[in-house]
């Protein structure tokens, strides 16, 4: 299990890397103890996990009680439609540098650990300098295991100028600060997880004041071991949106759902979930959202050199196209990495997603009203050769986004190609 939990977490470290940039709201942690949580008193590793040491020691640098953990990454990128533009792409060159440094303390033996992390990315375009940008992160979080609970708390703070997701094609500078924190209390057979997330998000330019806003949700969730590999969960979310600067967009939500996790093997974890959302705007002429919401992932390790993971999702996304109050989001996603020599490694991911947007609006070019829809793509695929030293790591990818709308004018499509080198210590 700690193999399989391991893995999951370097897995999804390169799926976050590879796959298009959304904004940074922390999608719920509800693997469980077979992805991440704590699990029950009744359960054959309670005994032997709980309250104990959680720290891997031997990494990165150590400076007296403190691990430093520097990255540094170079890249050379050339993207053939860099504004995301429908009828008249414009290519360009662009240089990319990234550094990040990870500090953490371990704490009472490596039982708790304290950590922060600060990442800056500067990418500078050969032909189109207007789009030059910084993005910076910063995160501090603290994990305490004690034998009664275990609890995770983090914040992350991003001044970022990156596309998000399928409305932010253009680069709008904002600020977006998230923060996290999660229960876990095991009783006999049962177990509560009590889970929160609070987002803020504001934009720079004026024109965009109108969008900033918070999501705060909470998540309240009990669990029963069915098996000694499987569970089942029932879960209950209260959601709450806030714009400041604007009066009728404001909403409240309440998401019911069932949820089974475990393993098939010791090579396959999985998640599944499925409920309703009923989200309510205050603003009696806005839709509402009264459908069904899911969540699920399924992670395979047919080797010890080849892994895939597959995930998909179903629900309502806030929205800043024609002051339409949300989207509903369908998405489906693979990622596959497969070491294919002693030093030589394959990234290949995948996501497809369908848009449908809350109410009727008019599309100027053609001129009739009509619901917004978007198939959206993202693909690629790249090579890695790690070095004998360990530390440097060469990397070529290939990369393909696309979005086919029924609104023609938000149609486009982008072929990206880099070359770069990664140094982690």
């Amino acid at each position: 299990m700690k193999k399989i939990g391991l893995l999951i977490g370097v897995f999804s470290l390169f799926s976050l890397s590879t796959v298009v940039s959304y904004a940074y709201i922390p999608e719920p942690k509800s693997e469980g103890k077979y992805f991440s949580g704590k699990g029950t008193k009744a359960s054959e590793e309670y005994e032997s996990s709980a309250g104990m040491p959680v720290y891997d020691y031997g990494k990165g640098i150590q400076w007296g009680p403190l691990h430093l953990k520097p990255n540094a990454e170079y890249g050379y990128r050339w993207i053939d439609n860099v504004f995301y533009d429908a009828h008249d792409p414009a290519s360009d060159y662009v240089n990319r540098f990234k550094g990040e440094m990870l500090a953490e303390l371990p704490l009472a033996g490596g039982q708790h650990l304290l950590s922060g992390s600060y990442v800056i990315t500067r990418e500078l375009f050969e032909r189109f300098d207007s789009q030059n940008h910084t993005d910076q992160r910063g995160t501090v979080g603290l994990k305490l295991n004690y034998v009664p609970f275990t609890l995770d708390v983090e914040d992350t703070y991003e001044e970022t100028t990156s596309r998000a997701d399928t409305e932010f094609t253009g680069r709008i500078k904002r600020d977006e600060n998230a923060f996290h924190s999660l229960l876990e209390i095991p009783f006999a057979q049962f177990f509560l997880e009590n889970e929160i997330t609070d987002f803020d998000e504001s934009f720079s330019r004026p024109t965009d004041k109108v969008f900033d806003h918070n999501n705060f949700t909470l998540y309240q969730r009990v669990g029963y071991d069915m098996a000694p590999t499987m569970q089942i969960l029932a879960e209950y979310a209260y959601l709450h949106t806030d714009y400041p600067n604007v009066d009728d967009r404001d909403g409240n939500g309440n998401q019911f759902m069932l949820g089974m996790r475990g393993n098939f093997t010791e090579r396959i974890a999985y998640q599944a979930w499925a409920g309703a959302q009923y989200r309510i705007y205050d603003e009696s002429t806005r839709p509402d959202y009264n459908n069904f919401v899911m969540r699920s992932a399924i992670l395979w390790q047919p080797s010890e050199i080849n892994t895939l993971m597959l995930r998909g999702e179903r629900a309502p996304q806030e929205s800043t196209f024609d002051n339409q109050s949300f989207y509903t989001r369908n998405r489906v996603e693979l990622t596959w990495r497969r070491q294919i020599a002693e030093r030589w490694s394959l990234n290949t991911h995948g996501m497809y997603g369908y848009n449908e947007y809350s109410r009727i609006t008019k599309d100027t070019v053609l001129g009739v009203e009509t619901t917004r829809r978007d198939h959206v793509w993202d693909a690629g695929t790249g090579l890695e050769y790690k070095m004998p030293n360990d530390i440097i790591t060469l990397v070529i990818d290939y990369r393909y986004a696309a979005r086919d709308s029924n609104f023609s004018s938000l149609n486009y499509n982008a072929n990206e190609i880099s070359a770069g080198v990664r140094a982690s210590f």
